[in-house]
């Protein structure tokens, strides 16, 4: 029985060719789109579960507010770590942080080889990483590794590319050309699932050696640090949390007035998809992005899903003559219903197969593209295995229980003699149309939805952000040799005439990091005592082409600019209260130093306002002073930028390589273009939107396959009316827009039920950006167009259908059926 059975399944599957491929890929596509989702948000939960204590691992947080400031970083001063272990011993296990030289680049060079390299992840930890952190040493004692200063440990790549196939074990590693290290471990690098990677870790214990003094160890208002705690069993965080007020009220002593710092506990496995703090250790992703594919994933299921049962109904009519003699020669309803279940269970195991199949080609696309590792193990796994078995029983039994039962309890004598309860009801048909508006109110959604992120996307992109970011080149030299000689760098630089401008920087324009530095106003005594900072060298201005509202730039003319004059930006303007730019000149300001000395500046410029930090924050008010030559220099500048000539990159490269290595022979020549920077900052949110309008595009699809399916089966059913029609005059347009018609009513009706409900939400997700795109007429014209757009594509759909009915000879028609 069970033999016969299948032969009239593939029977009948051979027998529509056309409707069993538009079903089965229709069906497939939705499957393959929610596995590669599915892949890709297991992918971005899993970050650092792999750590054995990650469900005690905590960062700790700190929030600095003041009138106008709100600073919400990812690290601490220096003290934390240790200071809550002393106090909070009995819930505190073990602490460990993190310090990053903050330096964009690190070069090291072996010694015996004199060979350098640039190590991009360098971290200066506690010797309790390895009691925290789930990270293998192949060599070294994890023990002991980190105790002594200018102690090192390397990972195995690190160690290929040092030394070889030597044992690397008690070889020294030379830092910024002086400071030598001696490798005493060798680690496993960390999963790719992890919010920090690790090229090079060297002992905490270092940095008084490295700095000179201890002092900067003691500070609690700097706070450069990732600090980690692991809690004991059984500790709350909760619990802990509540006493960091008084933490801080002993310890944060010298706080401004008006200050307010609050220090908060963040999960470790919250950290890649909650956080979006300031100095991140990496960019992290975004549960906003889980959630959004999470919902396109689900819609295009549930979009296949009702394509395949609307096909497989559609189509089970068909075959009730056939029900009526299986019923004659004695079939029982039980054997019926098992055999169309049967049917239903062989087409969807073939779309999933198919979905497979799909997942498998596309698979390197989908990695290479969001620049993340998943395999076919991702997949593969027990959890995505039992949710394809569930998905596997729930799409048969949808698209197969209907028409099993509905089959398989005709009466005989009703279906041989054409009785009307064997046609398509008023009831099956409302079902289906409310299907088919449904699944299009879904693609309304999921198209202007994706629509508005990449316009959002696009305008902060786009956004003019007040300085040139074209043919600028900057290049990270903390601490090198062309920051200590960085006039001369400078003088031999401009030699070229490849090169226009060159000047220095703390941080680089646009991205999230900010400066903080004591400077207030001197006639506003209730005005915020700390302000946001940029340190900069001569040309500046002229070098980023900031406009200048008021007053002067800096001048060598001007001998003692680096003592006593700053720059400020127009947001100032009402922190001073200055009516115009020319009344903040000569404004004073106090500059506090770390001796609580009180040093006046006076303003003798006001810029308009530009994107200091990320364009997904508001500008904020801002001082710029002159750094001098040498130490200060060596201190607080980070980054030199050159800007070169128009049609001059690959010389202007060229010369500033040569000029680099003139003043610089130990440092390897590192640069990168200032617009292709700030393009990587935002790479992520670009990704993020092509992939979600390549999803949103294979959901238009499967709608459409399900259109063309659902057109063909009306057009067939409707084969002797067409010819009637034809016979008594009726034109082929006429022919048709009579086929057409209904199913384009039911597209204008998902577009109206759907704009609502897009408006909604995007107005909710717009109120995150302070830079966003204004909606009104643009939000009218989009819903219009895609209005337009999906009419556009249903028509095209339904009426090769309908076109291909009219075109037949009436007599075919007729005798057809």
């Amino acid at each position: 029985m069970i033999k016969n059975y299948l032969k009239i399944a593939f029977r009948n599957l051979g027998k529509r060719k056309g409707f069993t491929f538009i079903n089965v890929l229709g069906l497939a596509i939705g499957i393959a789109s929610c596995l590669l989702i599915a892949a890709y948000v297991l992918h971005e939960l899993s970050y650092d579960q792999f750590h054995e204590k990650s469900d005690r691992i905590y960062r700790v947080t700190q929030t600095t507010e003041t009138s106008s400031k709100n600073e919400s970083g990812a690290t601490t001063p220096f003290p934390v770590g240790p200071t809550l272990q002393n106090d909070f011993s009995g819930q505190i296990e073990k602490t460990v942080r993190f310090f990053d030289m903050q330096e964009e680049v690190r070069t090291i060079l072996n010694a015996q080889t004199e060979e350098s390299f640039r190590v991009d992840h360098f971290y200066v930890v506690d010797s309790t990483f390895f009691d925290v952190f789930s990270a293998d040493l192949v060599r070294g004692n994890p023990k002991t590794a980190l105790d002594e200063p200018r102690s090192a440990v390397i990972t195995e790549e690190q160690a290929r590319r040092f030394f070889g196939d030597e044992n690397p074990i008690g070889k020294q590693l030379i830092f910024k050309g002086v400071e030598e290290f001696t490798v005493t471990g060798v680690m496993k690098a960390l999963p790719e699932t992890s919010h920090f990677q690790v090229d090079m870790l060297v002992s905490f214990n270092s940095l008084p050696e490295l700095y000179g003094s201890r002092e900067f160890l003691e500070r609690w208002f700097w706070n450069p640090c990732w600090t980690y705690v692991l809690l004991k069993d059984g500790v709350a965080p909760q619990e802990l949390e509540s006493q960091f007020s008084g933490f801080v009220d002993k310890n944060y002593a010298d706080r401004e007035k008006g200050e307010t710092i609050t220090l908060s506990l963040q999960s470790l496995t919250d950290i890649h998809l909650y956080s979006n703090l300031d100095q991140e250790m990496e960019a992290n992703g975004s549960i906003f992005y889980v959630y959004l594919f999470s919902v396109v994933a689900v819609l295009i299921l549930v979009i296949a899903g009702i394509n395949f049962m609307n096909l497989s109904t559609a189509r089970s009519t068909e075959r009730a003559r056939e029900v009526g003699i299986r019923r004659v020669l004695g079939a029982q309803r039980g054997q019926l219903f098992g055999q169309f279940m049967g049917e239903s269970m062989l087409m969807t195991g073939l779309g999933f197969l198919m979905a497979l199949f799909l997942v498998y080609l596309s698979l390197p696309w989908f990695n290479k593209f969001l620049n993340i590792p998943l395999g076919a193990e991702v997949i593969m796994n027990g959890k995505v295995i039992a949710g394809l078995l569930i998905l596997f029983v729930i799409v048969a039994l949808l698209a197969g229980l209907y028409p099993a039962l509905y089959l398989s309890g005709f009466k005989p004598v009703s279906i041989m003699h054409g009785s009307k309860s064997t046609q398509s009801g008023a009831g099956e048909k409302l079902l289906r149309k409310g299907l088919v508006v449904f699944q299009f109110t879904l693609s309304v959604v999921l198209i202007i939805g994706t629509l508005i992120v990449y316009l959002q996307l696009q305008h902060m992109q786009d956004k003019k952000m007040g300085f040139d970011q074209e043919q600028v080149v900057v290049m990270p030299i903390t601490q090198t040799l062309i920051a200590w000689e960085f006039d001369q760098f400078k003088e031999k630089a401009l030699k070229s005439p490849h090169i226009t401008g060159v000047t220095g920087m703390s941080k680089i324009l646009g991205s999230d990091r900010q400066i903080f530095s004591k400077y207030s106003p001197a006639n506003q005594p209730d005005a915020p005592p700390t302000n946001m900072t940029l340190h900069v060298r001569h040309d500046f201005l002229e070098t980023y082409g900031i406009e200048l509202l008021a007053g002067r730039s800096f001048s060598r003319d001007y001998p003692a600019d680096a003592e006593n004059s700053i720059l400020i930006n127009k947001s100032m303007l009402n922190q001073i209260n200055a009516q115009t730019p020319r009344d903040a000149l000569g404004a004073r300001f106090y500059y506090t130093t770390a001796e609580d000395e009180r040093k006046p500046f006076e303003v003798i410029g006001v810029v308009d306002d530009f994107n200091y930090t990320s364009i997904k924050k508001e500008i904020s008010p801002l001082v710029i002073n002159l750094v001098k030559e040498g130490r200060p220099t060596v201190r607080n500048i980070e980054f030199a930028t050159v800007k070169l000539a128009a049609g001059s990159t690959q010389n202007g490269i060229e010369d500033l390589r040569a000029t680099w290595k003139g003043v610089n022979h130990i440092d390897p020549f590192t640069y990168f273009f200032q617009d292709e920077k700030l393009k990587e900052i935002y790479k992520s949110e670009a990704q993020m939107s092509s992939v979600s309008g390549f999803f949103t595009l294979l959901c238009i699809l499967v709608a459409c396959l399900g259109l063309f399916g659902l057109a063909s089966y009306t057009a067939s059913r409707r084969t002797k009316e067409i010819g009637i029609r034809k016979t008594l005059g009726a034109s082929v347009p006429n022919i048709v827009a009579l086929l057409s018609k209904d199913y384009l009513k039911l597209i204008v009706i998902s577009n109206i039920i759907a704009w609502p409900v897009i408006y909604y939400l995007v107005v909710q997700w717009l109120q995150e950006f302070p830079y966003r795109i204004e909606l009104g007429w643009n939000l009218a014209a989009i819903f219009v167009t895609v209005g337009i757009v999906t009419i556009g594509i249903g028509l095209l759909t339904v009426s090769y259908q309908s076109l291909r009915a009219a075109l037949i000879n009436p007599v075919d028609s007729i005798q057809q059926e």
